[in-house]
């Protein structure tokens, strides 16, 4: 399912449309999670898609879906990294993060966890990533890709399990 290889011209804007728009609407939850609301989100995806389209003549084919994830993520932590940055200067807190109603607790323990934590386990657990595809998205070891996702899943056993 994520893997569209490059069929007819590189340079057809409707063979990088056909390939992308199936993950637009995951990439968007990841990015909500990571970001913490839905606006941050759309405004990342926004800029990842633009990226992606500059760079379509220059992907490889192999995975669409890895290659638009590591652009978006990469864009994400980014801004994650700045918003931090600039709070501290002002002397600010970060705003109350999204919630995802349906269930408040987990949503507040996956907020706990370090942020590639929390991504890898998301990645792996919700959309179907190998610990290599994760690994390849934030040019790790798949050994810590699999210390993150372990160490995630410990934290919110012990979390969740306290509730």
């Amino acid at each position: 399912m994520g893997r569209h290889a490059m069929a007819s011209s590189p340079n057809d804007p409707s063979t990088f449309e056909a390939a992308v728009r199936p993950h637009y609407a995951p990439l968007m939850r990841r990015l909500t999670v990571v970001l913490g609301n839905e606006h941050d989100a759309e405004d990342v995806a926004q800029d990842a898609y633009l990226r992606a389209f500059r760079s379509w003549d220059r992907f490889d084919g192999s995975d669409v879906r890895a290659w638009l994830y590591t652009i978006a993520l990469r864009l994400a932590f980014n801004q994650v990294r700045r918003r931090r940055r600039w709070l501290e200067i002002l002397g600010r807190t970060e705003p109350a993060p999204w919630t995802d109603h349906s269930d408040p607790d987990l949503w507040n323990a996956l907020r706990g966890l370090d942020g590639r934590a929390r991504a890898a386990l998301l990645l792996n657990v919700l959309d179907g990533y190998t610990h290599r595809e994760i690994a390849a998205v934030f040019e790790v070891p798949e050994g810590t890709v699999a210390s993150w996702i372990s160490r995630g899943r410990a934290a919110l056993r012990a979390e969740l399990g306290q509730r």
